[in-house]
């Protein structure tokens, strides 16, 4: 049985703080919600763009994993440079620390590389929470978005996980708009996940919910990253395709009507209707934001009137 997570530590795997204000207020407000909170001595590093240089980060990661009493592991930012220490790190020794000290590695955007290579490494989808980040969601002036909050607090202390929100089908030809699937749910930020195709640290995922998202790009680059998981035969393999918050790219004036809606469409014909693509899913660099396992099994029910619920439940 899991044990009880009340300890959070953070750390900076990537990029270097912006603010360091909201690594403060986001530590006040998770002390509020009942956490012992502490940073890695790491966490406000600058080195360029990043935080600290490779080592430091390689050291900070491995020195979080390995400590025995379990706590979430919640990064304090995304940004780029997780993809530097993938040949640096001992995946299959801190998947291995993952599941023996039952941590909990919570972190979204540049996180998804680490945890898609963990998960490809043996780490237990309980163990990897896609979910909010500490500055980004739990740093703001205003304190935390109270859902975000709630779907937090749920996949921590319950391991449940429960989404609604009201999708958007693109096979608009189908009879019959609702289904139900089962499968893992996996994916993140749709650039990281490209970046890991043909590495040995991409898994391989059928028969899943994949879930994208990404952020600062415009409509016709996400069809070309999209495009490529099809080619690949990554899309052909689900069950079901989620697309979350892109920051709605604005069009430029050449687009001539060519918006996000439209490279999805695109994408979608390109899989014919066995592979249904959802959008609005509630997931991404936005606020309120939802979380959920990486590669847990999870249900998904489309109604009629397309209003979605995704449940995991990993007790």
């Amino acid at each position: 049985m899991a044990k009880a997570l009340n300890q959070i530590v953070m750390f900076s795997p990537s990029g270097a703080l912006m603010d360091e204000a909201l690594l403060d207020r986001a530590s006040a407000q998770l002390v509020s919600l009942g956490f012992n909170v502490e940073e890695m001595p790491e966490a406000r590093l600058r080195v360029q763009r990043f935080a600290g240089d490779e080592v430091a980060r390689s050291s900070s990661i491995e020195q979080a994993f390995s400590r025995p009493d379990p706590a979430v592991l919640l990064a304090t930012r995304g940004g780029y440079g997780l993809s530097r220490l993938l040949t640096e790190l001992n995946l299959p020794e801190l998947a291995r620390q993952l599941n023996t000290n039952e941590h909990l590695l919570c972190g979204h955007s540049d996180v998804t590389s680490l945890q898609l290579a963990l998960l490809h490494a043996g780490a237990r989808p309980d163990m990897l929470l896609h979910g909010p980040m500490a500055c980004f969601d739990f740093g703001p002036e205003q304190g935390a978005d109270p859902v975000t909050t709630e779907h937090f607090l749920r996949a921590v202390h319950e391991k449940q996980v429960d989404i609604q929100w009201l999708a958007e089908r693109l096979d608009s030809h189908q009879p019959q708009n609702c289904f139900q699937v089962q499968g893992p749910v996996w994916g993140g930020n749709l650039t990281l996940l490209c970046s890991l195709l043909g590495t040995p640290w991409m898994p391989t995922v059928r028969g899943g919910m994949l879930v994208l998202e990404d952020v600062n790009e415009p409509a016709y680059k996400i069809e070309r990253m999209l495009l490529q998981l099809l080619h690949a035969g990554v899309l052909a393999q689900q069950n079901a395709i989620l697309l979350g918050n892109f920051c709605e790219p604005k069009p430029g004036s050449h687009d001539n009507g060519y918006t996000l809606k439209s490279a999805a469409e695109f994408v979608q014909q390109q899989l014919g209707v066995a592979v249904p693509v959802l959008m609005n899913f509630q997931f991404g660099h936005c606020t309120p934001k939802a979380c959920w396992f990486q590669g847990g099994e999870g249900r998904l029910q489309v109604n009629a009137d397309m209003s979605a619920q995704l449940t995991q439940n990993l007790r």
